[in-house]
């Protein structure tokens, strides 16, 4: 029976996209030209086709203006305020609204060093025209708009992929075999998280040491490979604790854990909330702290 709303829960939410458009500086928030400090469960792309302001992600601060484009990962804490003069969009997604080989995608969004990115000023306007037509399928009901939906989303995730890339000075092979190694962790973290919490696992699956994986994930992500999984399974929690009727104890249960009180402790770390005061203030909607 628990299974069962689970199921239903994560077919209901996974394929969820958000987009908001920013129209001088206003968009659906607490706050009409900004946002409070908070976390998501979801991952951000935030374009700013026009206009300028200020954004602070995990206490580093950043002054944007024309064509900049943030990445955010659902862990990140953050808090942006727009200039009225602030054209653009915040989209709102969970990975498995890509399929496998678009969600490699998500691999741009957890490097925090790399979180801020500048576009060429010749593809701003071509750049700002994609998220126009990902905003009109969007909101247009056919048969075919979901797929639509998918394929610009990777569009545009691949083209801020070349935007990096440009910047990127590592030897092109080096980071492509690690790169290589991350998307097959980041995936294992995704089929496994729910039974297999020990890093040898994913080592052994890897056929890598700890050291190196230690060594490609903390360079990509900014955090350890533990790190990472405890993160992708909070943020897990935080999503059934928001959209489903699940009670803690179960929400344990079906993320794996054999001891509640770890659980509750880590939860609380991460979102300085426990679950059941979390699940009380949240609300539906991608900006609740």
């Amino acid at each position: 029976m628990i299974k069962n709303e689970f199921e239903k829960l994560i077919k209901k939410y996974d394929k969820k996209i958000v987009i908001d458009k920013i129209v001088d500086g206003k968009y659906n928030t607490v706050n009409n030209y900004g946002t409070i400090l908070h976390r998501h469960v979801f991952y951000q792309i935030v374009w700013i086709a026009k206009g300028s302001g200020a954004h602070m992600i995990e206490g580093q601060n950043y002054e944007y203006s024309d064509g900049t484009i943030f990445l955010l990962a659902p862990y990140y804490l953050h808090k942006i305020s727009y200039d009225k003069n602030v054209q653009g969009y915040v989209i709102s997604f969970c990975d498995s609204l890509l399929d496998r080989f678009q969600n490699k995608s998500t691999l741009l969004f957890h490097n925090i060093d790399k979180a801020y990115i500048e576009v060429p000023n010749k593809e701003v306007e071509l750049l700002n025209d994609e998220f126009n037509l990902l905003n009109h399928y969007s909101i247009t009901n056919t048969s075919i708009s979901q797929s639509i939906v998918q394929d610009y989303l990777h569009i545009i995730l691949t083209k801020i992929n070349g935007f990096k890339s440009l910047k990127e000075k590592d030897s092109v092979q080096a980071q492509t075999n690690d790169t290589k190694i991350l998307e097959q962790f980041v995936l294992l973290v995704r089929q496994h998280y729910t039974e297999e919490k020990q890093l040898h696992f994913y080592t052994s699956q890897l056929a890598i040491s700890q050291k190196k994986l230690n060594q490609i994930v903390r360079n990509a992500t900014g955090h350890t490979p533990a790190k990472f999984l405890e993160t992708y399974i909070l943020n897990e929690a935080a999503r059934i604790l928001r959209y489903s009727d699940l009670s803690v104890k179960q929400t344990v249960a079906e993320l794996g854990y054999s001891d509640s009180s770890y659980f509750i402790k880590a939860f609380k770390k991460q979102f300085k909330k426990t679950p059941t005061e979390y699940r009380k203030s949240a609300k539906f909607n991608l900006n609740t702290k």
